[in-house]
């Protein structure tokens, strides 16, 4: 808990992932960053939206194979909440992760609480 967290997540890809043979589509990855990191940055107490998202692939990333993802907020700038991630299989990196998140200001998460309830 707290600023400092690390949020860690496992997981294993199955085939419906697959991109080159035998390996994760990159897309899922990012996508499993910009949760992981999404986790992270809301310990930071304001939490927000991304804004940038960068994954830099280090490895093959293989499917079947348990995969463990880490993040963490690295800083808080104002409204500017910076994350960091990786993802390993074993001792295997196999890419890392920036995210820039925006703090909401309040009106703007009660409007989108608004809009959702809406659209139900």
């Amino acid at each position: 808990d707290g600023p400092n967290a690390i949020v860690e997540g496992r997981i294993t890809f199955t085939a419906p992932y697959e991109g080159a043979p035998g390996c994760v589509h990159g897309g899922f990855i990012a996508s499993a960053f910009d949760e992981v990191l999404g986790v992270a940055q809301s310990a930071s107490g304001q939490p927000g939206m991304t804004a940038n998202l960068t994954v830099d692939y280090r490895s093959p990333t293989p499917i079947l194979r348990e995969l463990v993802f880490r993040g963490w907020c690295e800083r808080v700038e104002g409204r500017k909440i910076f994350t960091r991630g990786t993802v390993h299989h074993g001792d295997t990196l196999c890419a890392e992760s920036t995210g820039l998140f925006i703090s909401m200001r309040p009106e703007l998460f009660e409007r989108l609480l608004a809009l959702r309830e809406t659209n139900r």
